[in-house]
């Protein structure tokens, strides 16, 4: 699949490219800070003989950014798994829009309920301050693993929409190559045999 920024204005360009870069980034930094707590979890248990003190704690709110900047991510390149037999079904380029058309409009109406879903979550996080409630250990709000979803879903529906429109904007793509330019195709396509030189042979 193509790039999604290279179908938009420069702007738009722009900054859906400095959006994926630090969704990109935080999904590395996420990785290196998941490993190096594995690594000292291993280190303080079997070397000093102790656990790492409430590690899973914030390995779960990384894990919670992570799994939805991933989804973002699966998003806007489109590679998610899905079960449409569709495409295979269909071969009229015209009602296979339609049906792509149709297929992103319905996800983009259910990341725009969920975003809606999530913002009620986090104004009822907010309105239970300072009494909010938090994890056992180190106190760490459930406000910030939640802000996660909030900004997963605005941004998955983000991306849906830009899909949406860059689809209705590019309309139904050939069908198949006409008969006349499929014919010239294979005219080019044939091997060019090299012309033999005839060589007279010696008069007796």
């Amino acid at each position: 699949m193509s790039e999604l920024s290279q179908h938009l204005s420069p702007g738009w360009s722009r900054f859906v490219d400095r959006l994926v870069t630090i969704k990109s980034w935080l999904l590395a930094i996420g990785c290196i800070i998941m490993a190096g707590t594995f690594f000292l979890v291993v280190i303080f248990r079997y070397g000093f003989g102790s656990d790492l003190f409430a590690y899973e704690e914030w390995l779960l709110i990384i894990c919670f950014w992570m799994y939805f900047a991933g989804a973002a991510m699966g998003t806007y390149d489109g590679s998610h798994v899905n079960a449409d037999l569709l495409t295979y079904v269909i071969k009229d380029p015209r009602k296979a829009h339609v049906r792509a058309v149709i297929i992103g409009a319905i996800e983009f109406i259910i990341a725009m309920a969920l975003v809606y879903w999530s913002a009620l979550m986090i104004i009822d996080e907010i309105d239970s301050y300072p009494r909010w409630r938090a994890t056992i250990a180190l106190r760490i709000p459930f406000f910030v693993p939640r802000l996660a979803m909030l900004v997963g879903f605005a941004t998955m529906a983000f991306y849906s929409l830009l899909h949406l429109i860059v689809l209705i904007n590019k309309g139904p793509a050939k069908s198949a190559v006409q008969p006349s330019e499929q014919q010239d195709d294979n005219v080019l396509l044939q091997p060019v045999m090299p012309e033999t030189t005839k060589t007279k042979e010696p008069a007796l």
